[in-house]
């Protein structure tokens, strides 16, 4: 229902998507790395002879840091769940967002010029990013680069783009001799 009012009469949508999972593999890594190590930094100090109290502060400031680990591993899974593409028959829409939305459009019309840009890994993974060429300006599409299948991301827009109706031309208008 939300994306149903960002679309106009008429417009029909072909694809919703977001960025491959593979970006979310740094933020898991690093929560993993950072939890094991809290754990294992926790029980060595318990196990020490030191003071309780010394104890008990240093095991406090590593819960501290591994419920901040969590708190970042649950903002970027969050962050990626929120940042949607939609391709409609008109336009691609980026929709990102939690309370304060935001959508960036670009009109199918408006492109030029698109080829796929993808890494070693884009390879394997099946993902890679789209440039596209539009007024002048050459860049990644709204800065997405690890797009899902981007081969038949791109053959979706070309197809809808050969779909556009040709624009038509400017109305004339013509005085009359008597009144306009």
């Amino acid at each position: 229902p939300p994306l149903e009012r960002l679309l106009a009469r008429n417009e029909h949508v072909h694809l919703v998507t977001r960025e491959h999972e593979i970006v979310l593999i740094g933020p898991f890594l690093r929560a993993c790395i950072l939890l094991t190590a809290c754990s294992y930094a926790s029980v060595r100090i318990a196990g020490t002879g030191l003071a309780v109290p010394l104890r008990l502060l240093a095991v406090g400031i590593l819960g501290v840091l591994a419920a901040r680990t969590l708190l970042r591993l649950v903002r970027a899974v969050g962050r990626w769940q929120r940042r949607t593409l939609v391709v409609t028959d008109r336009r691609a829409l980026l929709v990102h967002g939690g309370l304060s939305r935001r959508v960036a459009a670009l009109p199918l019309d408006a492109i030029h010029d698109i080829e796929i840009v993808r890494a070693r890994p884009g390879w394997v993974f099946h993902y890679g990013g789209l440039v596209v060429s539009t007024g002048g300006r050459r860049d990644l599409m709204f800065g997405l680069r690890r797009l899902p299948d981007p081969d038949l991301l791109l053959g979706l827009l070309l197809g809808l783009a050969d779909d556009l109706p040709e624009p038509s031309p400017l109305p004339r208008w013509r005085l009359t001799p008597g009144g306009v």
